[in-house]
């Protein structure tokens, strides 16, 4: 084995072993309080700042409501942070709808229950650390 199949079987093998220790992890959502059937649940899983002020989703889900609860799980999620997003879209307009002084009309929620002073929650309320395994429990805001 001449020297550059050697250094390039070193870098594999660091490559392979970092990536072993990336290990992903599945995060379980519970959103609570869901007052009636209508319409869809909707619900982002945001990996950072950036995706939580509008640029892309991790995950995404879109499930016809249930009065009650519902459980959802996003699989495959890489270490780091994250923050949910979710809207009780009553009307399926696929939009949260406001009132005249834009105070939101349809239930939402924010991971770790955040709640926003004029406006949504700020990122660093509602972000959290995803390292393996882990469920977030949301309760709508009415």
């Amino acid at each position: 084995m001449n020297t550059r199949s050697r250094i390039n079987a070193g870098l594999l093998a660091v490559t392979l072993g970092v990536a072993g220790q990336a290990a992903s992890g599945t995060l379980t959502i519970v959103i609570e309080d869901i007052r009636d059937a209508s319409g869809a649940v909707q619900v982002q899983v945001l990996a950072g700042p950036a995706q939580f002020e509008g640029e892309g989703a991790a995950a995404q889900f879109r499930e016809t409501a249930v009065e009650g609860s519902l459980t959802l799980a996003a699989d495959g999620l890489p270490p780091g942070e994250y923050a949910i997003r979710v809207m009780h879209d009553r009307n399926g307009n696929d939009e949260l709808d406001v009132n005249f002084v834009g105070l939101p009309i349809e239930p939402y929620g924010f991971s770790n229950n955040a709640k926003g002073r004029f406006g949504p929650a700020a990122w660093k309320d509602a972000r959290f650390e995803l390292d393996g395994d882990a469920t977030q429990v949301i309760r709508l805001v009415h």
